[in-house]
């Protein structure tokens, strides 16, 4: 699959482009492009695993998944509307939004409200995902007074879809079939996307964490909540490898927010990664969880999808274990898997198939 998209949002100053900043930054400096006025930056995403197969093969390639993180609202631009941005929006996989958590009051000098806030925002994208739908109702419904054939399946889905936004309710929230889920996908609902929550603290509350009412408010919905401290990740961000290592022991700060935020994203995604390995490369691929093992196969090429004989199979540790496939073969431990295979989570893979 290609690189997941990770947009950033968040209300007026709630330091979200500090937080993008943050995620973008490497010892080389802050590594994004700017498209359309917006940010996006594109970083690895760690892996030990993958790591120690490297170390392993040595291959002439080595090639981790990736995020691209997009940051909407620039320093300095007006507070972005939603309804103004659904289409660009709506490639998102899934949301990064950021609540103020790191001051007692909010920048027009109220009491801070992180709960309320992210409810508040939350509410906005149920709203612009109403708006769409009664548009495509009204659509729907001139559609039948010009004698048009209509869907009535998507007529009574809409329906449906209209009456639940209307109490406020997510589409993420809904309990939908396969052939409904597929029937809403070319409109790319905004609160139909998962969620991860990051509760922007300051320094001074690292070892609190993010506020308990927005805990307990998002733990309520289901929704994870990271604490992230804007400025100390940005610095984080911009050392080496040991030099890092030595900066989190310090601050007794187990790995950067930066890898539990892609992991949060991965388990709100349901994602999980399968391995390639070999001396011209070794490779991560993310997929859905419960995926195929000719699923697994089109996300290398069609063809081998397409083509798709037997998956040759052996769980990442016991490949380290062994130190080779081929030791993994001696040893009977590498596995013969059809079509319809599940694919776990740090399986090593090698697709047979006819070309």
């Amino acid at each position: 699959m290609a690189a997941l998209t990770l947009y950033v949002i968040g209300p007026p100053r709630s330091g979200k482009t500090a937080v993008f900043d943050a995620l973008t930054l490497t010892p080389h400096g802050p590594n994004f492009t700017v498209r359309g006025g917006h940010r996006y930056g594109t970083v690895k995403v760690p892996d030990p695993r993958l790591a120690a197969l490297n170390a392993l093969y040595r291959p002439k390639k080595y090639t981790p998944a990736e995020v691209t993180f997009a940051d909407l609202a620039p320093a300095g631009a007006e507070p972005v509307k939603f309804g103004d941005l659904t289409g660009l929006l709506g490639n998102a996989d899934a949301f990064v939004v950021v609540v103020p958590c790191f001051s007692e009051t909010d920048f027009e000098g109220r009491p801070l409200d992180p709960a309320a806030q992210l409810e508040s925002l939350l509410l906005d994208l149920v709203l612009t995902d109403l708006e769409k739908v009664e548009r495509r109702l009204e659509r729907i419904a001139q559609d039948r007074n010009r004698g048009q054939k209509v869907s009535e399946a998507e007529l009574k889905l809409l329906e449906r879809l209209r009456a639940e936004l209307s109490a406020d309710r997510p589409v993420r929230d809904l309990e939908l079939r396969e052939d409904e889920e597929k029937l809403l996908r070319t409109y790319q609902f905004l609160s139909q996307k998962p969620l991860v929550v990051v509760a922007n603290i300051g320094e001074g509350l690292l070892n609190a964490g993010a506020p308990a009412p927005l805990r307990a408010w998002a733990a309520g919905r289901g929704i994870e909540v990271l604490p992230f401290c804007a400025p100390l990740e940005g610095e984080i961000a911009q050392l080496d490898e040991a030099a890092q290592a030595e900066f989190l022991k310090d601050y007794g700060i187990a790995e950067p927010a930066r890898v539990r935020l892609i992991q949060s994203a991965y388990r709100a995604l349901r994602l999980i990664s399968f391995f390639t390995v070999g001396e011209d490369e070794v490779r991560a691929w993310p997929i859905r969880e419960g995926a195929s093992a000719q699923t697994a196969a089109g996300k290398i090429h069609s063809d081998i999808e397409r083509g798709f004989i037997r998956a040759e199979t052996v769980a990442h540790d016991l490949l380290l274990a062994a130190g080779s496939w081929s030791k993994c073969r001696e040893q009977g431990i590498l596995r013969l898997e059809g079509k319809e295979y599940a694919v776990r989570d740090g399986d090593v893979i090698n697709f047979r198939f006819n070309a």
